[in-house]
């Protein structure tokens, strides 16, 4: 038990600890914040008006942290505690990714997922990068697996679905006018 007389020698004895370990007074060094950049390249020759969603891009579990990551040795990862990154990694990729194609298709409509209103695209990228690491300082290694999607068109995808009950309500009504007429007068 404590007594009363010995709480503020207590308290300044926990602060010179906490003080001395590093724990207040933010350390020595500073916490350094980290974006993605698109990367200028040329464009590709025009291909028309196309418009594309980028995303959702999803990230290996490893890779979801506010501290970047790298890979020394095959079987160990480094967490930079004061490297970190500006933004939810699967964010910044999406952001980079879309404006890297923008950079490199400037005729074509480009957004990042999550889309916004009744926005409608003809192609979506969906994006699942499964590394993304390598020494500090080294060459990186990139893995990821992506897909092109084509959305339906017509109005929000449901065009053809309404034209094909529209075809098949008139069949059925056919096959009921048929019957219907044979019937005895």
């Amino acid at each position: 038990m404590i007594i009363p007389a010995c709480r503020p020698l207590f308290a300044l004895v926990l602060v010179t600890a906490l003080l001395g370990a590093g724990c207040l007074g933010g350390g020595n060094a500073p916490t350094r914040l980290y974006v993605l950049a698109p990367v200028e390249t040329p464009a590709l020759p025009a291909a028309g008006a196309l418009s594309v969603g980028v995303g959702p891009v999803h990230v290996a579990g490893y890779l979801d942290r506010p501290q970047i990551v790298t890979r020394p040795d095959a079987d160990r990862i480094d967490v930079g505690d004061f490297d970190q990154w500006g933004e939810p990694l699967r964010d910044g990729i999406s952001r980079v990714l879309a404006e890297d194609l923008a950079l490199q298709m400037p005729s074509a409509r480009i957004a990042v997922f999550p889309w916004r209103g009744l926005e409608s695209f003809r192609y979506r990228v969906v994006v699942n990068v499964t590394r993304m690491d390598g020494p500090a300082g080294g060459d990186l290694v990139l893995e990821a697996r992506w897909h092109v999607l084509a959305e339906p068109t017509g109005a929000a995808g449901y065009g053809a679905t309404v034209s094909a009950i529209s075809r098949a309500l008139a069949a059925l009504s056919r096959e009921m006018a048929q019957v219907l007429a044979a019937l005895p007068q």
